[in-house]
């Protein structure tokens, strides 16, 4: 079975609950739609650990990556949150740089959750 994981941006957490991520994965929606018909599970929602941290040497980003790993995720979805500039769709460049990191990885990383 297909392990998927939720990336979502530290600082969105001072107003974001994860409803609408949660909610676009329940239904299948949107990101997460390339799953309608596949046995997929949820297992991990995790965020990025703030702007001033370099996840290249963060020891906890380090580790919530190898946890990744560990666990058989298999694709990461980044949430709407970290998209700096919504008309380009640019990403925060922590997220980015996490993104770089999972794809080294061999962990496929899909720009969306819900819009």
């Amino acid at each position: 079975m297909k392990q998927i994981a939720i990336l979502t941006c530290l600082r969105a957490c001072k107003v974001c609950t994860g409803a609408s991520c949660l909610k676009a994965w329940n239904a299948r929606e949107r990101g997460f739609s390339c799953y309608a018909d596949e046995e997929v599970s949820l297992a991990a929602f995790f965020h990025c650990n703030g702007c001033d941290s370099d996840p290249e040497t963060d020891p906890g980003m380090l580790e919530k990556i190898e946890r990744l790993e560990k666990i058989g995720v298999d694709t990461v979805h980044i949430g709407v949150c970290a998209v700096t500039d919504m008309e380009t769709k640019a990403l925060c460049p922590t997220i980015e740089k996490i993104a770089s990191m999972l794809r080294e990885r061999k962990i496929e990383v899909v720009r969306e959750t819900h819009q």
